[in-house]
């Protein structure tokens, strides 16, 4: 037993110093993002009152969470058209900056119920298309609180690619050799964390001008599937 103790403890060290070669001598991927997220999420729409809000203020955060969790760039924005509410949060960490369990461990699915919100409604992985515009696949929720409800659609994209909450418990070592089964060495992508929510569905939002241009905010910042001319079309889903 003594010495099956003493392999593993070699095994982990041998693990942990080929890691840190690894991460020494080769550099990290290049950010996609080269302008401030303020600055692609529009503040002006024609009808509509917008602000922003501190990221502590977002019901994900609080000052501590908004500090532990050390974004390199966030955005808490709010759009409001007489009783349309949308609002839009976005996180951003430059590659190698953070975990990736630890950079999605503040979903609603966390977060909101921690708040006091109740989960009403929960989907995985689903489409999510607007118009001609088909952004990567969506986590889905429906939260309410104090009377009203909120339709939540989040994205959590490592290098460019949704990342599976299938995972369960909170961030951890094993969470990390999970990772690296499913990533291998390449542990320091960049990443999102997005969070879209309204107290109205897709087809309502739709008909509202100006909401078109919070979409292709998305879309610039690289939140756009990429689909084969072959794919067939699909059908919008509900916000």
């Amino acid at each position: 037993m003594k010495k099956l103790l003493l392999i593993s403890a070699a095994m982990i060290l041998f693990g942990g110093l080929a890691l840190r070669a690894y991460f020494t001598l080769v550099p990290p991927p290049e950010p996609t993002l080269h302008e401030p997220l303020a600055l692609i999420v529009p503040d002006e729409l024609e009808g509509w009152e917008i602000k922003d809000l501190d990221m502590a203020e977002s019901p994900e955060s609080s000052a501590r969470i908004s500090e532990f969790l050390n974004f390199d760039d966030a955005l808490f924005r709010v759009f409001q058209k007489n009783d349309v509410f949308v609002g839009l949060y976005i996180a951003y960490w430059t590659p190698g900056k953070a975990s990736y369990r630890w950079a999605g461990a503040h979903t609603p699915d966390t977060c909101w119920v921690v708040n006091g919100w109740t989960r009403e409604e929960r989907e995985y992985s689903i489409p999510f298309t607007y118009n001609k515009i088909r952004l990567e696949p969506a986590e889905f929720g429906v939260y309410s609180k104090d009377g009203s409800s909120q339709n939540v659609y989040f994205w959590h994209l490592v290098g460019g690619e949704p990342f599976s909450y299938d995972q369960t418990g909170t961030p951890n070592i094993l969470g990390a050799l999970l990772d690296v089964k499913e990533y291998g060495l390449n542990l320091r992508e960049e990443q999102f964390f997005i969070r879209l929510s309204s107290n109205k569905n897709l087809d309502e939002l739709k008909k509202t001008p100006g909401f078109k241009a919070i979409i292709e905010s998305l879309v610039e910042v690289g939140l756009e599937e990429e689909v084969s001319a072959a794919a067939a079309p699909l059908a919008s889903t509900q916000l």
